[in-house]
């Protein structure tokens, strides 16, 4: 047994992290005037007009539109528009004149305020708060154009509100563990085609490049995440199943993303150290703005989609996201063609009761992106240098075809103000085909050419997910409580089939296609039924303490099962069952001046196949997250910023003797120690930003292995950043063009096992150009904007990032 001690250099343990935090201050502070001067600068722009077309219907719709579509922050006590109409907008006007039409007849006036925003208060009472301005009116709920909810789009590009750290709707400034949110309009300017896409702003997330094209995994502060490992949820429950049938997400499903970093069993059970995605599906809203929408773009890309929905009477509401999509990759013959169909209803027979029902059908025509050799690649070869496009299968055998079926039932009922009752359940079936050419290496008597195997794939899993809480809150022991129970059951029931074939080898440098793969055999260790099951009791109380303390605790209990079968002939079932107790307890000081700092603990559980050489059943790994943040809501600015610093900790990890590799102990441990930095908002009435910075050392500390000792893990760049801007041309007088400019930096990546190569450092480039006009909406999305070359690689093979892409959209909305 080998133990671990980084050099001086290298240490970053919670002293030094802390040291690392106060670093950030100084950044947070001088965002502070930039961010003010930029808010007092906004009302420069007020003078401008824009056609508005806002139809007559319920007033608190109506403002929220308005806020989406100009920026501005209103301020007004919740029950203010209660009940009341608006006559609606339509034609060419200021803002404040498109708002004095909004509030004809309402008896409600709007009060400009010095930041260039405006408070909402009954005509009454105008002249006393006209008298002293604006920021003297009576206590009201802060908006920025939109009253959020944790499963809403956000605003812009911030979100204030989540229950995916909770399970319940808070403020994200009470949460007491890092949290980035996607929201829907970062979603709708950036135009992604994957969730790796969605992702590539947020600071410490990594796509595993070795699944690009056939399903999700990510690795969040230095450990991998997947649907497989527990770690990718949709509406809280547990979203895909096993291997290849898990597929991928289609994003424009998806109303907002959010990565609960670091340990986080507590809430969601079996998982990975590394976190948590929980996706929001797209629901039905009262006051949605319809859309369809046509795309265009490099490699052949053809795309239609349509967002469609409204209400039907008073407690009724419905939506139906569609999307058909063609396109190919920048690998030959690979393409991404793709169908999703997801319609949704909501009843709503008062405030304190909703039921809403969710489906979706997903097909995929694709095809596996088997990775390339190092040599040719990564380094270099007497041969040449192997091309982005270059497919290593053939072209009448590779292919992969998904279906992905999903129905799911959200209910809520509130008994009282006090005490919630919450229950989710979702049934997912999902069907994947996929036959594939791999390489095997190359052959000894000409390294041109590259051994292939071909393999036939077949899968299928079918699962329920369900989750039922209840929620109390109470006042006790001078505190203010919020008291979540709760069980979640998981089932799902994979099966799969393997059969390989031996194939003609490839010239990969000058390749002849046409190869057919000689008779498949079937591979009985690889063709299994399976049935998963985790169960799940939880507990967690947030307590308010004044109104600046609070406190969260959270406690929970797994039970986890794996059986296992050959798929032929007569069932023989091998059962696995594992137990783990996790907790998380964490304190956030709210300041009051938007300053809201928090210190947490966290545990998380992931079982593990197999036994050890004694026969004694593999334990689960655990992993151990302690953290330190600051988060900062700059006053009159839609900004929020968040600074982090952390060191995580997995053990009971796989680790073999060298001496006899066939033999597997949990004698392993993986720590991760970093600091992330992260600012949203909008800056100024027309421009949005997003920064990120990572610094993640995530390297083995005990193995088996000496030589493994001190090793950074594979595809975990130490260094990464990003920042995004785009602008409304309001100032150059023209008030409809919008541009954008990215920039994102991956810093180099650990050396590449069987060579003595590093991965390099990269830095990509995107843009973007939009024209609103009425109702009509036009972008073109650069991305990669300079066609940068990069590679991700790990054991010997590498996989080429995505080349420049162009995407021309034009969409219709009302």
């Amino acid at each position: 047994m080998h133990d671990y001690s980084p050099p001086a250099r290298a240490r970053l343990h919670l002293t030094t992290l802390a040291h690392a935090l106060a670093l950030a201050l100084p950044v947070l502070a001088l965002l502070a005037p930039a961010c003010g001067a930029l808010a007092a600068g906004a009302p420069a722009t007020a003078e401008t007009r824009r056609q508005y077309d806002l139809p007559a219907g319920p007033l608190d719709p109506a403002l929220n539109r308005l806020g989406r579509e100009t920026g501005i922050l209103l301020a007004y006590p919740a029950d203010l528009t209660t009940g009341l109409n608006t006559e609606g907008v339509r034609g060419a006007y200021t803002v404040a004149e498109a708002l004095a039409r909004l509030l004809r007849g309402t008896g409600i006036v709007a009060v400009a305020g010095a930041d260039g925003g405006y408070t909402l208060i009954r005509q009454s009472t105008a002249g006393s708060v006209q008298e002293g301005g604006a920021s003297r009116v009576m206590p009201s709920v802060i908006v920025d154009g939109l009253r959020e909810t944790a499963d809403g789009p956000g605003t812009g590009y911030v979100a204030r509100r989540s229950a995916g750290a909770t399970k319940f709707d808070v403020p994200v400034t009470e949460i007491p563990q890092s949290i980035s949110i996607v929201t829907a309009d970062q979603l709708a300017t950036l135009k992604p085609v994957s969730l790796g896409e969605a992702m590539a702003y947020t600071p410490g997330i990594v796509v595993d490049p070795g699944y690009t094209n056939s399903f999700d995994v990510f690795y969040s502060r230095g450990f991998r995440l997947s649907d497989t490992s527990g770690g990718i949820y949709r509406d809280g429950l547990k979203f895909g199943g096993a291997g290849w049938a898990s597929g991928q997400q289609e994003v424009y499903g998806l109303e907002r993303l959010e990565l609960i970093k670091g340990a986080a069993s507590v809430l969601y059970g079996a998982a990975a150290p590394g976190g948590v995605l929980n996706t929001v599906t797209k629901r039905p809203t009262a006051d949605m703005v319809n859309e369809v929408r046509g795309s265009a773009g490099s490699r052949g890309r053809r795309e239609a989609a349509a967002d469609l929905g409204g209400a039907i009477g008073p407690a009724w509401s419905w939506r139906v996201t569609a999307l058909a999509r063609n396109d190919d990759t920048q690998v030959d013959h690979v393409p991404n063609n793709g169908r999703y169909f997801a319609p949704a209803v909501k009843w709503q027979p008062s405030a304190a009761t909703s039921l809403t029902l969710l489906a979706h059908v997903h097909d995929r025509r694709t095809a596996y992106q088997y990775s390339l050799p190092a040599e040719g690649t990564l380094i270099a070869s007497p041969y040449g240098r192997l091309p982005r496009g270059r497919f290593v299968g053939e072209p009448e055998f590779d292919r992969q075809d998904a279906r992905q079926y999903g129905a799911a039932l959200l209910f809520e009922h509130a008994f009282s103000d006090s005490t919630r009752l919450r229950h989710a359940t979702r049934y997912l079936k999902s069907e994947n085909h996929v036959q594939f050419i791999g390489l095997d290496g190359a052959l000894a008597d000409d390294p041109r050419r590259q051994a292939r195997t071909a393999y036939d794939e077949w899968e299928r899993t079918r699962g329920i997910s369900s989750d039922t809480s209840i929620e109390q809150r109470w006042q006790g022991l001078g505190m203010t409580h919020t008291l979540l129970a709760g069980f979640d059951y998981a089932r799902h029931k994979p099966e799969s089939q393997w059969s390989l074939a031996a194939v003609a080898p490839l010239d990969l440098f000058a390749p002849v296609y046409g190869a057919r793969p000689e008779a498949m055999t079937l591979v009985p260790s690889y063709s299994t039924r399976a049935i998963a099951t985790r169960k799940g009791l939880y507990v967690q109380d947030q307590a308010k303490l004044g109104e600046r303390w609070v406190f969260l605790l959270g406690a929970r209990h797994d039970w986890a099962s794996d059986a296992r079968s050959p798929l032929g002939g007569t069932p023989r079932w091998s059962t696995e069952r594992t137990e783990a107790t996790t907790g998380r307890a964490g304190a956030v000081y709210q300041a009051g001046n938007g300053f809201a700092p928090f210190a947490s603990f966290s545990q998380s559980f992931e079982p593990q196949a197999g036994v050890d050489v004694a026969g004694n059943r593999f334990k689960p790994t655990r992993g151990e997250q302690a953290e330190l943040g600051l988060r900062w809501e700059v006053p009159s600015t839609g900004v929020l910023l968040s600074a982090t610093v952390y060191t995580l900790t997995q053990q009971n990890v796989m680790t073999s003797d060298p001496r006899m590799p066939a033999v597997r102990m949990q004698t392993g441990e993986v720590k991760s120690e970093g600091a992330e930095f992260e600012a949203k908002g909008r800056v100024a009435r027309h421009v949005d930003l997003i920064a990120s910075y990572a610094y993640t050392n995530a390297r083995t500390t005990r193995s088996l292995r000496p030589t493994d000792i001190g090793l950074r893990q594979p595809s975990v760049p130490r260094q990464q950043a990003a920042l995004w801007s785009d602008v409304a041309l309001a100032a150059f007088g023209w008030p409809q063009l919008r541009a954008g400019l990215g920039v994102r930096h991956t810093g180099s990546m650990s050396d590449v096992q069987g060579t003595n190569a590093r991965v390099p450092s990269t830095t990509t480039v995107d843009a973007l150009l939009a024209w609103e006009t009425g109702q009509w909406r036009t972008a073109l999305n650069f991305s990669n904007l300079t066609d940068r070359e990069s590679l991700t690689c790990s054991y010997a093979s590498c996989l080429y990032g995505e080349g420049r892409r162009v995407t021309a959209t034009i969409g219709y909305l009302w």
